[in-house]
């Protein structure tokens, strides 16, 4: 065997060069902004508009958008937001709501937008609402200061909401 390949001590050379060897692993193996360069972006809020059609959204009803991602961790992950807050969205109105996500949800890992309708009961006397959706953009604000948009359908409607049956809306990414 020749020694001359085999290190007897650790000399200054030899630390610097496992130390470098080391460092770049670490950034490979971690997940998130150091895979920026590979247009992992850090998704920071979402921008979503919503066009109502000619069927409102009615007082005490709730529309609730959810994002599904996979986390850095490899697990499926969802957020959510209550768009309208039980407030009224009238005929043909078209609201934006600002929705500010979690850290850790890259834009190449999310997989699904959807808004989930529960219909509300203003007064003892009222029926079921049913609401009809238009339009909706869904536009990605990234760390960089981007914008990416995820979704942008329309229809008339394009979504009916009914109190009893189709309550959710949802498109993959």
């Amino acid at each position: 065997m020749n020694a001359a390949l085999v290190p007897s001590a650790m000399t200054p050379r030899f630390v610097s060069t496992l130390t470098a060897l080391l460092a770049a692993v670490v950034l490979f193996l971690l997940p998130g902004m150091a895979h920026a360069e590979d247009g992992m972006r850090s998704i920071t809020r979402l921008r979503i508009t919503v066009v109502t059609g000619g069927d409102d959204l009615r007082n005490a009803s709730h529309a609730v958008a959810s994002l599904k991602y996979v986390g850095l961790s490899g697990n499926l992950l969802t957020t959510s937001i209550n768009l309208n807050n039980g407030a009224n969205w009238g005929n043909g109105s078209t609201h934006t709501v600002t929705m500010t996500t979690p850290t850790g949800v890259l834009l190449a890992n999310v997989e699904e937008f959807s808004i989930q309708f529960t219909s509300g009961q203003p007064d003892p006397f009222a029926t079921g609402d049913n609401w009809n959706m238009n339009g909706i953009t869904v536009t990605a604000i990234l760390d960089d200061g981007t914008e990416a948009v995820l979704v942008q359908q329309a229809g008339s409607p394009l979504h009916r909401f009914f109190s009893d049956h189709d309550t959710r809306w949802a498109t993959a990414l």
